[in-house]
């Protein structure tokens, strides 16, 4: 009699743990279908169950209707904004890992290993196996809008974890990639500094993201030099406490400078613009 009632209590736990394998899985797939749908998320946000139930209906579009619970319970996603139940994250996270692992060495699911690290990055973006895995896709053939879906991937990531080294890394080896095949990197690097600065504002003394903006500075003309050494006063009076801001005016005014050495302009001379700015810093 106790033999049955352990064997009993043993199936149903294996019952028990297949349901909720299967749950982990399907989760998995309704997430995966939520990232297809709306490409231009920009925005995530992990919240409280009793949070989750005050945003109401959950996402628009067709992968609403096949899994309404899920839809209802764990995601939602509208106007590019996606909210994710903190309640579901061990089990998606877990379900992404295991999945990953089994394809992570299989070359024709290059497609499927996206798809999946895009999840695993979102949930976990310090997974450098992951980020990897997609810089040796990306690598096999150079393809422009992909790279540009990449840079989107790091804003989204960047939007709840600003200060992630991960991902600053990755994004400068898109950023890379896109030089070596374009020369004209001059509307790239506008766009990135204007992100940069959106960043800054809302994750104060964020060093990487100064950083960052630091080491866009070799890809940018003249012109935008210049731009950027007028855009930042503003910024600095407004930020006196944030060192970083100084640190890349720093850097702006020795690129400017070595523009001018490297020109052949008198760099000492009080006529050129770049003295008159590096007198107005200095003074």
């Amino acid at each position: 009699m106790e033999q049955e009632d352990e064997s009993e209590g043993a199936a149903a736990e294996q019952q028990a743990d297949e349901a909720e394998e299967q749950l982990a899985d399907d989760l998995l797939l309704h997430f995966e279908r939520v990232l297809h749908s709306d490409p231009l998320i920009d925005e995530v946000g992990f919240l409280h169950p009793t949070q989750f139930g005050s945003l109401g209906c959950g996402q628009d579009g067709d992968s609403a209707s096949q899994a309404p619970e899920f839809q209802h319970r764990y995601f939602w996603c509208r106007d590019h904004k996606l909210a994710i139940c903190s309640e579901i994250l061990p089990k998606l996270y877990r379900a992404a890992r295991d999945a990953y692992y089994n394809t992570r060495n299989a070359p024709s699911q290059a497609v499927h290993l996206m798809s999946l690290t895009k999840v695993l990055l979102i949930l976990c973006p310090d997974m450098l196996t992951a980020w990897n895995s997609r810089k040796m896709v990306l690598s096999e053939k150079y393809d422009f809008t992909k790279l540009k879906d990449e840079l989107q991937l790091c804003a989204l990531i960047l939007s709840y974890s600003p200060k992630n080294e991960s991902t600053w890394s990755h994004r400068r080896w898109v950023l890379k990639q896109v030089a070596e095949q374009h020369q004209d990197m001059a509307q790239l690097v506008e766009k990135e500094s204007v992100l940069v600065k959106e960043i800054a504002e809302r994750s104060k003394m964020n060093y990487r993201a100064w950083r960052h903006r630091c080491w866009l500075i070799p890809y940018m003309t003249r012109k935008q030099v210049l731009d950027e050494l007028k855009k930042s006063t503003r910024w600095s009076e407004l930020h006196v406490a944030d060192n970083c801001c100084f640190h890349y005016r720093r850097s702006l005014l020795l690129a400017l400078l070595d523009s001018c050495l490297g020109n052949g302009e008198d760099s000492v001379s009080w006529e050129s613009e770049t003295c008159m700015l590096w007198k107005a810093m200095v003074s």
